[in-house]
């Protein structure tokens, strides 16, 4: 700053009425202290600050008019009044006329050589905090609607994933590059994940439908209509692509949604007349072949009748899991472990029937991903006649023999309370080697709870005491 622009050089020669307007000028509100804090005189050239400054604060504190988080620093203003300089200029929120109104000040202040009195300067905030809690309350709105539409997009992106349609997101342009595409497309479409987005729709299909398919394609952009084509992907399988097309952020895209023609003509891929075929339709153990997600597609007459479903038919399209029984732990990780690999896998479980009831069953299963993804499953019914032949723990013989010993020395409650405990014990050795020790469909067989069951294991010592069970 060139030294000729110095205030002292600037306001010499003024008169006191000169200065006086533009001390008026520079302030807001001014008020004149004395050493203790007292108000000695206050002015306000700004009509409508005037207003809502309180009556009758000539002789109070101005400590008296200022709110609680401001006493610090009125303090500051005036301990450190100097006439040398001005004071560092603070935020003081002194109190208006009104109930819980504030008046936001940034004030200053000076300690005159004539009079020894304090003057304070203090700057009108009220528009600029208005301003800040209108900023204050946009932001909020904002987060407010940005935590809704991340909440409404998270929502749609659970029920893009998890639906169980088949769906595919698109560019309108010349390549029709993928964009977005659901497990169950990447699984239908018999791709990696990470072979899918920024990968052209059309080198999904044969040489041979590509013509078809832009064809359609375009159509569908040009009316804006829905429409749907039956086509061939590379593999060999036929889906149904039913298109339509929207506008996002002012681009093109195209939304597919796949489905397969008819669930029951996949059970063409097995040949009827072939001698494979019929041995396992007429087999005496239950067979099905299903997707990896376990949609049914071909069943044979044994797996009809262990379902009791009347046709095939009325099995092609639902899932295995409709016909299992209340836990499917091991199952699911059965299935689980057969994903996306070929592998072989077993486990036991049940088969509901119509009546309420249920056949314990173990499974077998293997997986096969060429010329397509899908798993073959054997069902063998567990018959309590493969155990005929297992030892009977040769104590419950014993204890049977005594019961029947019992008759005429002790009271028939007591002989009855030993029987069916007796009974119990034969019953739940009986379910375990039923299930190969499977303690969850042991219980299920019982109908018991898996607690009870682990219960009753303990109080008849089928279980080490010591150890917990799971």
């Amino acid at each position: 700053m060139p030294a000729s622009h110095h205030p002292e050089q600037l306001f010499s020669g003024l008169s006191s009425k000169e200065l006086s307007l533009i001390a008026q000028a520079s302030a807001d509100i001014s008020l004149l202290l004395d050493d203790y804090g007292t108000i000695v005189n206050i002015y306000s050239e700004n009509q409508s600050l005037a207003k809502q400054i309180p009556d009758g604060l000539i002789g109070k504190k101005w400590l008296d008019i200022v709110v609680p988080d401001s006493v610090k620093k009125m303090h500051y203003l005036i301990e450190d009044a100097s006439s040398d300089k001005i004071t560092k200029f603070r935020q003081i929120n002194m109190v208006g006329n009104h109930q819980n109104m504030v008046l936001p000040m940034m004030c200053t202040s000076i300690k005159t050589s004539s009079n020894k009195k304090i003057i304070v300067i203090g700057r009108d905030l009220s528009e600029a905090s208005k301003l800040q809690q209108d900023l204050v309350a946009a932001q909020k709105e904002i987060s407010k609607n940005y935590l809704q539409i991340s909440q409404l997009e998270e929502r749609f992106r659970s029920i893009f994933e998890i639906g169980t349609e088949s769906v595919i997101i698109v560019k309108g342009d010349d390549a029709y590059q993928i964009v977005e595409m659901n497990g169950n497309a990447i699984r239908q479409m018999l791709l990696a994940k990470n072979n899918c987005i920024g990968r052209s729709f059309l080198s999904l299909l044969p040489a041979a439908e590509l013509n078809k398919a832009k064809a359609f394609l375009q159509t569908v952009q040009n009316t804006g209509e829905p429409n749907t084509l039956e086509t061939v992907i590379n593999g060999g399988q036929v889906i149904r692509i039913k298109a339509t097309s929207f506008i996002n952020s002012g681009k093109p895209y195209l939304l597919f949604n796949l489905t397969q023609p008819d669930l029951a003509k996949t059970s063409n891929l097995l040949d009827a007349d072939s001698l494979t075929v019929k041995a396992i339709e007429n087999n005496a153990y239950g067979f099905i072949v299903c997707t990896p997600e376990g949609q049914i597609l071909k069943a044979n007459k044994a797996f009809i009748k262990l379902s009791n479903a009347k046709t095939e038919q009325d099995l092609i399209g639902t899932t295995i899991q409709n016909y299992l029984g209340h836990d499917t732990t091991d199952f699911d990780r059965m299935m689980q472990s057969l994903k996306g690999k070929a592998s072989t896998q077993s486990c036991v479980s049940s088969i509901n029937d119509n009546s309420g009831g249920f056949k314990l069953v173990d499974i077998s299963a293997v997986s096969v991903v060429q010329p397509r993804a899908c798993i073959g499953m054997i069902f063998r019914q567990v018959d309590s006649r493969q155990n005929k032949d297992k030892r009977i723990d040769k104590k419950l013989v014993r204890n049977s023999d005594e019961l029947s010993m019992l008759v005429g020395k002790v009271p028939l409650k007591d002989i009855l309370a030993e029987t069916t405990d007796l009974i119990e014990q034969l019953c739940i050795k009986a379910a375990l080697d039923l299930t190969k020790d499977n303690r969850v469909s042991a219980s299920e067989i019982l109908g018991l709870s898996r607690q009870s069951l682990y219960i009753k294991l303990r109080k008849y010592g089928l279980v080490d005491s010591n150890k917990d069970i799971d």
